[in-house]
């Protein structure tokens, strides 16, 4: 078996070449062959998995990094049925093998993946953005992609000077936390058209809604806790009229998924969904944030991702 290994040497602070210098050895003594390749500025992860699934022949990727390289992964794909795909997280997140149930001792994560066959297959999600100017952008997610809420609090990490430094000492999540509570207080309900399974609907007072196709998101909130990754369907999750405290309330009910039950809290789950807004609002997928829209839509791909783990 031949594994392709792609990893951003910058990745996760620096993370994510450590992880790759620990399990070369598993890598080296395996019954494989593998040829390292390290993503660049301008030839990025998304980049090289696009050009090695085009091919038209078989392909082992092996992907380190977090949500937001798996992110990148996902859209470089162009071959689905004769691409594997293996992960090693090392990101903040890590939504993926939360969800999953992959085990946390990396050793026996690479063991997994060194026999080369499929273990599972999982949905990919298709978000299709509409700018101002009238072009459409379209970006496959692999866990969710945000309407409102997400988005904005993703833009101001992203934005944030702290989020390197933080992350270099492990507390990536805080800076999520913090700008979340943020976003919660000063957030402007808009009011939103969702089309959900052909049913549909006005929210007047609409702050968030999430499209999930994994259950966990943002490091471990369950916004649709019955999301899953292999059921041809998006699950959604509408927060709309509730007060800035409520909003703030609902964050640590999501840890646990027990929000669905607080007045102004829905939950949809469709094949296909569409929204539109009466403003633009923040749009991200995987926490990749795409910039703001009034008219989105979300669906599930026909193609599987053939998993190695």
């Amino acid at each position: 078996m031949h594994f392709e290994i792609l990893v951003n040497p910058t990745g996760a602070s620096g993370k994510a070449w450590k992880k790759w210098l620990a399990v070369e050895p598993l890598f080296r003594s395996g019954d494989c062959t593998y040829t390292l390749r390290r993503s660049e500025k301008e030839y990025g992860i998304e980049e090289m998995c696009r050009e090695l699934t085009s091919r038209g022949e078989e392909t082992a990727l092996v992907v380190i990094g977090g949500d937001g390289t798996q992110n990148e992964a996902v859209n470089g794909i162009v071959d689905f049925e004769r691409t594997k795909y293996g992960f090693i997280p090392c990101g903040t997140g890590n939504d993926m093998v939360r969800d999953m149930g992959l085990p946390s001792d990396t050793e026996e994560l690479v063991r997994r993946m060194l026999d080369g066959t499929v273990k599972r297959e999982a949905d990919v999600g298709e978000l299709t953005f509409r700018c101002e100017d009238g072009s459409v952008i379209k970006r496959r997610f692999n866990i969710s992609s945000d309407v409102g809420f997400g988005a904005a609090t993703c833009e101001l990490v992203n934005r944030s000077r702290l989020k390197p430094i933080l992350n270099r000492f492990g507390l990536g999540r805080l800076i999520y936390i913090i700008k979340a509570i943020r976003v919660c207080f000063t957030a402007r309900p808009s009011a939103v058209t969702i089309t959900c399974g052909g049913k549909t609907k006005r929210y007047k007072k609409c702050l968030c809604a999430v499209a999930m196709n994994h259950c966990h998101e943002g490091g471990g909130l369950k916004f649709c806790p019955d999301a899953d990754y292999a059921d041809g369907q998006l699950d959604l999750c509408i927060g709309n009229g509730l007060s800035h405290p409520e909003f703030v309330m609902m964050l640590p009910k999501a840890l646990k998924g027990k929000h669905l039950s607080m007045r102004g809290v829905y939950s949809e789950r469709a094949e296909h969904i569409a929204m539109r807004s009466d403003e633009p609002l923040w749009v991200h997928t995987d926490g990749e944030v795409i910039g703001r829209s009034r008219s989105v839509e979300m669906r599930i791909l026909g193609s599987k991702l053939k998993m190695l783990v």
